[in-house]
């Protein structure tokens, strides 16, 4: 199975894709807590971050649209003011009256993320419910490390269950070496991958 960078006319449907694979993560249950308009708020909540990855990273999209990874280039955490200004304002507009606990999430995230060494940062990856188990995330994951490989970084994600960080050792994942607990949300289980 292939996977490839989505195109911009494809973006909808990643965030349709990551909305219904996030419904019940333990974590954004939590960011938004409503069950009725849960989808529809992640759909546009995780539009903000796919949109900032055009700019500063890509979308992997694998064959038939089965699982998507959304990933940030070494650096691009040091987006300028006006960027971040942009982004806070869109978290503000989609969050409304959840928008404390969205941005006491988002807030906490940033104050964890580890700045140095340089590295790819995978904001987020799903897969349909019914391709699980097959290869889909392997070749996503494959494409990344590619990517990141050849260039010489490490990858770095926040895992939203203990079971995903597990997995994640198939690929070289460790441990990140901090515990990442923002007050009020799950713990979250930070990893990291050297380059191979």
């Amino acid at each position: 199975m292939k996977c490839r960078h989505a195109r911009t006319s494809e973006l909808d449907g990643v965030c349709d894709l990551l909305a219904m694979e996030f419904n019940n993560d333990p974590v954004h249950k939590v960011v938004f807590s409503d069950p009725e308009g849960r989808i529809d708020f992640l759909r546009n909540y995780f539009r903000i971050y796919i949109d900032l990855a055009s700019k500063y990273g890509g979308t992997l999209l694998a064959e038939n649209n089965q699982g998507a990874l959304v990933y940030l280039r070494p650096g691009a955490m040091e987006i300028n003011d006006e960027d971040y200004a942009v982004m806070e304002n869109k978290i503000r507009e989609v969050s409304g009256s959840h928008y404390e606990k969205v941005a006491a999430y988002t807030r906490g995230l940033e104050h964890f993320h580890p700045r140095k060494p340089y590295h790819y940062y995978i904001l987020l990856l799903a897969v349909q419910r019914a391709s699980r188990g097959s290869s889909v995330v392997n070749d996503l994951f494959n494409s990344l490390h590619v990517i990141a490989d050849r260039e010489k970084f490490p990858c770095y994600a926040e895992c939203t269950k203990f079971s995903t960080r597990t997995l994640l050792r198939r690929w070289h994942y460790r441990d990140a070496g901090f515990q990442l607990s923002i007050e009020g949300f799950p713990e979250l289980f930070p990893v990291w991958r050297e380059p191979q």
